[in-house]
C-alpha cells in the first residue's frame, strides 16, 4: 500500500490535485461564506476568495506540486498571470451562471472545481513553474 502511495505522490498531477484541493477548499469555503451565508454579491465573494487563497496556492504548488527551485521572482510573476487567468475564468463562470442564466449563487462552484483547475494545471506545469532555460514541454 505504501508503494502505491509513494508512486502516486511521485506524480506532479496527483500532488497538484492535493495542493489544488486544499486551495480550492479555502477558496470555495470563503466564496460560500461570503456569497451564500453573508449574502455578498457573488462577484465580490469571488474576489475575496481569490485574494485569500492566492498565497497559499502559490506556496503549495511551488514547493509541493512541482517541487521546483526556480527563482521566486521568475515563478511568482508567471504564477500571478496563471492565477489572474484562473480568476478571470472563475469570474466568467460566476457572472454567466448567476446573472444571464439566473442560477443560484452556488452553481459556479461546479466549473470552478472541475474546469478551471485542469487549465491551471497545464499552465502551471508547462509554464509558471518551469525554469526559463527550459524550452521544451516534456513530461517530468
Amino acid at each position: 500500500m505504501m508503494r502505491l502511495v509513494d508512486r502516486l505522490l511521485a506524480s506532479a498531477a496527483v500532488r497538484f490535485v492535493i495542493s489544488g484541493g486544499v486551495a480550492a477548499v479555502a477558496a470555495v469555503g470563503t466564496y460560500t461564506l461570503c456569497a451564500v451565508v453573508l449574502g455578498l454579491a457573488p462577484l465580490l465573494a469571488n474576489l475575496i476568495a481569490f485574494l485569500l487563497q492566492f498565497g497559499l496556492s502559490y506556496q503549495l504548488h511551488r514547493v509541493f506540486s512541482f517541487k521546483v527551485d526556480v527563482k521566486l521572482r521568475e515563478s511568482m510573476s508567471r504564477y500571478v498571470i496563471v492565477s489572474l487567468s484562473a480568476f478571470g475564468l472563475n469570474t466568467i463562470w460566476v457572472w454567466l451562471l448567476t446573472d444571464p442564466l439566473g442560477l443560484a449563487a452556488w452553481t459556479p462552484i461546479i466549473p470552478m472545481v472541475f474546469v478551471t483547475p485542469c487549465i491551471t494545471f497545464l499552465a502551471s506545469r508547462h509554464w509558471a513553474f518551469t525554469p526559463d532555460d527550459r524550452d521544451d514541454f516534456s513530461v517530468r
